[in-house]
């Protein structure tokens, strides 16, 4: 039987990672949310016209410019959920800092207008100093997988403000057990929140705007079911939309060109809807106070859909977590707002079940059913009302998303361009 880290130097090396990390998403948030926020803040409140010009430009020459990056310097493509699997299942944890190149560009596709999130950076930044840290303090083996995993949960903690939910993330998707290790996870994880939220505040981001009702009888037994039964197939719709974009793009062209023409694309949706720009978490707290309507949350999921495929599509980098929530909160939009027109008794506040879309989408695209249920409740803080239902609608989607695609969205074997394959394996 292995031994357990020991004490001192796991006390030592979870207080550094998860300061070091909740430190990390701060640079983060600044460096993708803020200077985004300084390009596109004022794109929802124009015209198409007026816009134009400028969601055109940005995303084509920002995109343009990080896929010269991408283009020159291959390692920098290496990063995300995957590569930190990776990481500690083919080489034992260890993460070289050049990954670094990673988030720092994630951030810039992000603040450019590329449709893609911070969580996945954040994963992978958490991982690298988990990594870094636990090299650093004479760890290897499953000790250093141990403090990976510690810094990947901490990542999450940081960019959702949720700690159980990074817990159960680095349960379901990277293979922590439950072992005297988890209490490194738990407390990483918890120390990165506390550091972010101390920093930034703002630790209920998707906070309904009145207090969360209890999702009646009739709702639990009909309507959310019929939720997660539609999710799972709408996960797929995704999925394969996103595997066919990988190979759309002209091969022959150069990473630049391609990254370049996905955000000119991308650009040309937010002519019209800027809603799908950059991560779109305005749009989720724009649902919950029922400033959209049914047709647009719709029309909306549709085009997000269509902006992510085509911003990974390109070849630019960026997390995955954030465009699923975005989608799953325009699908719950959907599906509770219009219920609640024809049933309202059934549903008498649509605004939770865009929570619950965010649930089950998760659920069906991650193949996170718990950490999904728990990330949303903890970033919302409607823990008594979500919880029946997520488990039901979450439960229903999770199941039915295995019969559809036995893999989740980071498991896709998608191709990359032939220039990039022998670049990347020398990466290593």
């Amino acid at each position: 039987m292995r031994r357990v880290l020991g004490p001192g130097r796991l006390i030592l090396a979870t207080v550094v990672i998860g300061v070091l990390t909740g430190f990390g998403a701060t640079g983060f948030h600044f460096l993708a949310d803020r200077f985004g926020e300084f390009l596109f803040s004022w794109a929802e409140s124009q015209t198409a016209v007026s816009r134009l010009p400028f969601v055109l430009v940005i995303p084509t020459i920002g995109l343009g410019l990080v896929g010269l990056v991408l283009q020159y310097y291959p390692p920098a493509r290496l990063g995300g959920v995957r590569e930190v699997f990776e990481a500690i299942e083919h080489h034992a944890g260890v993460i070289p800092l050049l990954r670094i190149w990673n988030v720092i560009l994630s951030a810039l596709v992000l603040a450019f207008g590329g449709s893609v999130g911070p969580e996945g950076p954040m994963v992978q930044m958490g991982a690298l100093v988990g990594s870094l840290v636990g090299q650093g303090s004479g760890l290897a083996g499953f000790q250093l997988q141990t403090v990976v995993r510690a810094g990947a949960a901490a990542g999450i903690a940081a960019a959702f403000r949720s700690p159980a939910g990074g817990v159960l993330l680095a349960l379901e998707v990277f293979g922590a057990k439950f072992n005297l290790d988890l209490t490194a996870i738990s407390a990483a994880a918890g120390i990165a929140y506390l550091t972010r939220t101390a920093l930034l505040g703002d630790a209920h981001p998707f906070a309904l705007p009145v207090p969360a009702q209890a999702v009646p009888l009739p709702g639990l037994l009909l309507i959310a079911p019929l939720m997660g039964l539609a999710a799972a197939p709408t996960g797929h719709l995704f999925i394969r939309m996103l595997a066919r974009a990988k190979t759309a793009p002209p091969l022959r062209w150069p990473l630049s060109a391609r990254v370049a023409l996905g955000g000119l694309l991308v650009g040309a949706i937010g002519i019209y809807y800027p809603q799908v720009l950059s991560a779109g978490y305005p749009v989720i707290v724009k649902s919950l106070h029922g400033g959209l309507e049914v047709k647009l949350f719709v029309i909306l999921l549709i085009l997000k859909m269509v902006a992510t495929s085509i911003t990974f599509g390109s070849g630019a980098v960026g997390g995955l977590f954030a465009p699923t929530l975005v989608m799953g909160a325009l699908y719950g939009g959907a599906f509770g707002f219009g219920f609640h027109a024809l049933f309202p008794r059934a549903v008498p506040q649509p605004e939770l079940f865009v929570l619950l879309g965010m649930i089950v989408m998760f659920g069906s695209i991650v193949k996170g059913y718990w950490s999904g249920l728990l990330m949303v409740a903890d970033m919302s803080g409607a823990y008594h009302a979500l919880l029946l239902p997520g488990i039901i609608a979450g439960g229903i989607s999770f199941l039915l998303s295995w019969e559809l695609h036995d893999e989740s969205v980071f498991g896709l074997p998608l191709e990359q361009p032939k220039e990039a394959t022998a670049a990347l394996a020398g990466a290593r």
